[in-house]
């Protein structure tokens, strides 16, 4: 019987993500937010930080996040922090990979 906690079925749910520039949110999965995690390891801000697909100015960071050692990453503190793009920066981003 005392065996059986450890055995739970609990899934880790989808995290919250939001633009800092035109506020489209959605979900990342638990296997998203690992890989993030290790793309972005040495970002000192936050390690789940992702360009908006939507916009190509401002970064995806997400609402409210606990990574493992304990550390709440919250919207409103990084918003201020992450500064958006110009808009000359944000073209070159979008077209980057077009054109070789």
């Amino acid at each position: 019987m005392g065996i059986f906690p450890f055995f739970s079925k609990k899934k880790k749910q989808p995290v919250l993500v939001r633009c800092t520039y035109c506020s489209y949110e959605f979900h990342l999965l638990p296997r998203e937010v690992r890989l993030l995690e290790t793309k972005n390891a040495r970002d000192p801000l936050c390690p789940i930080k992702e360009e908006c697909d939507i916009c190509h100015t401002g970064f995806m960071i997400p609402v409210h996040y606990t990574n493992k050692q304990g550390k709440v990453y919250l919207f409103h503190e990084l918003k201020p922090k992450i500064k958006n793009l110009d808009p000359n920066t944000a073209l070159n981003r979008m077209f980057k990979n077009h054109f070789h």
